[in-house]
């Protein structure tokens, strides 16, 4: 089954965060380029950032942390399912 992957976008300052294929945005909000993750992926990176952050403020720094362990994590399930 092929998953859709689409960019994870974040800004910082407004505190809000896209999954999509484009890298243009209404409304004037800057965001980040983060990288890609497909649905299932993006809905547990949500899943996580609540858990830890509920409604306090995620740094970029810290949205990269987060980004990174979920991608290494669904990245290693994804290798034992294969094997």
């Amino acid at each position: 089954m092929i998953r859709a992957i689409r960019g994870v976008f974040w800004n910082e300052d407004d505190q809000k965060i896209r999954w999509s294929r484009t890298t243009t945005f209404d409304g004037g909000v800057k965001y980040s380029y983060i990288g890609q993750m497909s649905e299932p992926e993006f809905e547990l990176l949500l899943e996580v950032l609540w858990y830890l952050y509920e409604d306090g403020h995620i740094t970029h720094e810290d949205f990269v942390y987060v980004f990174s362990d979920i991608r290494e994590f669904c990245d290693r399930v994804k290798k034992l399912i294969n094997e």
